[in-house]
């Protein structure tokens, strides 16, 4: 969509600064713009979810927290399942069918189906509320938490539906803004119903809908403001062609996304499942095991952000003949993103009493037990993230998928061996089995298709289990990684320092011409 113009200040925030030219089109974010802008206000979302986990974990008992925690990764899981992937093409096929002329069918049918098979997804887990409470929570009297994530579902699912499109349309900072107001939303009107209503999941299950729904708002803004645009000005989009073209991927997509979130979500139904105690026993370690997620899944969501900011350099740099650039712009991701988290893990380690003891009260210590290996595995999925761009940019995804298909496969087998005998800490270790697995999987994928990792690649795989070690023994043996990163080429080769020096000291010259 070309360069345009916004009438009113409001709209002026969500527009780049060519839009004082016209008044009648959508603007596009450039990517620089985007995302920088999406890093800015995902680090400041974060912060704010990071004190809302901490409220969670002080405004109700290990049970409610527990059963907040798989609602949450329920509703990630099932959002896209209902819709069977398809608002994933949009990012793949909206500009395609907006040229020529299509795009309106094209979102129009998109949404359609995707309406019917949520309400149908959600009014199944209404109707069967009771048999749906027993195998989601083995506890078929959770009705009425039950009868509300099918609910919830609705919402989430649009809300989603809203941002892929809204991403595809390369409206970065909408994107980023929706999901600021909706971590923003949650905090407060979550911890309100806590406060005033029930200290229950029910009470954080409603309130994340409703934030969710908040959040929508400046997508659906956006959308009737420039309803005139998404037309048909072309050729007559049939069903059969359409469905053709974008089903393959759709297929992809949905597969790699319910992998991902499969394997986000087993260890916790695998522990309330098959553990050894009774549900509400069980319901209390999800708990538990959520309070010594909060920290590293920050690491995590990161890892995330820095994964989708790098693939359009790599992206450009292959598409520039450029190989061995985007090799090294890879490489040297994922060796700073290990010995950079590994780091933070150390100190996060180090400032743990203070946020158990005295901020938790104390009542997480199995939370606290499990927060290393928590870090570890939160780490190498951050590698994995990061690692499979290589894959996704020389267009063999399929083989992402394939890591995470293992991955969740000695996942299932590790909880299924260790859950009865250790518990909690057997399904932290069975997790971490499994990411740990995957990073080598996509690594080893990688070298297949051309990206050979050297020893400082293998090196950022072990690097994180530093943190299993006893705190002065880990924090000194960051010390000693950094100088072995500084004054040697044993971790970061000749070419990726070049890189990172290169592009450190260019932007400091713009800015500083002393640096130059």
């Amino acid at each position: 969509m070309s360069s345009a113009n916004v009438k009113n200040r409001t709209a002026e925030l969500f527009c780049s600064p060519e839009s004082k030219r016209a008044k009648s089109e959508m603007v596009s974010d450039t990517i620089a713009a985007g995302v920088i802008f999406a890093i800015v206000l995902t680090i400041g979302q974060r912060l704010v979810g990071f004190g809302r986990g901490i409220l969670f974990c002080r405004l109700m008992t290990d049970q409610q927290l527990g059963q907040w925690s798989m609602v949450w990764s329920y509703l990630m899981l099932l959002a896209p399942l209902a819709v069977l992937g398809l608002p994933g093409c949009f990012g793949k096929f909206t500009e395609y069918y907006r040229q020529r002329g299509q795009l309106k069918s094209f979102i129009g049918r998109i949404a359609i189906i995707s309406l019917i098979t949520t309400a149908m997804m959600s009014g199944a887990i209404v109707v069967f509320s009771e048999k749906v409470s027993y195998f989601l929570f083995r506890d078929p009297n959770q009705q009425g938490l039950t009868i509300c994530l099918g609910m919830a579902l609705i919402i989430v699912s649009a809300s989603n539906f809203l941002g892929s499109l809204m991403e595809s349309l390369r409206q970065v900072r909408i994107v980023t803004i929706m999901r600021f107001i909706t971590g923003i939303s949650f905090a407060v009107v979550a911890t309100a119903f806590l406060l005033t209503w029930e200290d229950s999941s029910t009470a954080a299950t409603a309130g994340f809908a409703i934030s969710c729904a908040i959040g929508a708002i400046p997508a659906i803004w956006i959308l009737w403001r420039y309803r005139g645009e998404l037309t048909n000005t072309g050729s007559q989009l049939t069903q059969s062609t359409m469905w053709k073209r974008i089903a393959p991927f759709a297929v992809w997509l949905w597969v790699s996304n319910l992998l991902n979130n499969l394997i986000e979500v087993s260890d916790r139904y695998m522990l309330i499942h098959w553990s050894n105690t009774t549900a509400d026993l069980a319901q209390g370690s999800v708990g538990q095991y959520h309070s010594g997620r909060v920290v590293p899944l920050l690491l995590a969501s990161i890892a995330v952000v820095v994964s989708g900011a790098l693939l359009p350099y790599m992206s450009k740099a292959w598409e520039d003949n450029d190989k061995p650039r985007a090799k090294n712009q890879l490489n040297l991701a994922v060796k700073l993103t290990s010995v950079l988290f590994t780091g933070c893990g150390v100190v996060i380690l180090l400032l743990s009493p203070i946020l158990f003891e005295m901020i938790l009260q104390g009542r997480y210590s199995d939370g606290l037990a499990v927060l290393p290996i928590t870090l570890v595995y939160c780490i190498w999925f951050s590698l994995m993230a990061i690692g499979q761009d290589y894959l996704w940019v020389a267009e063999k995804g399929k083989w992402a998928s394939l890591a995470l298909g293992v991955g969740l496969i000695l996942n299932v087998i590790f909880n299924m061996v260790l859950i009865p005998h250790y518990g909690l800490l057997g399904a932290v270790y069975a997790t971490a089995i499994g990411n740990g697995a995957i990073v080598l999987i996509i690594f080893t994928a990688n070298a297949r298709f051309g990206c050979r990792p050297d020893f400082g690649i293998w090196a950022s795989t072990a690097i994180p289990l530093l943190l299993l070690l006893s705190k002065p023994v880990a924090a000194i043996g960051v010390l000693l990684l950094v100088l072995i990163v500084a004054k040697s080429n044993l971790i970061l080769n000749q070419d990726e320092k070049s890189l990172l020096f290169g592009e450190l000291k260019k932007k400091l010259g713009d800015r500083f011409p002393m640096f130059r």
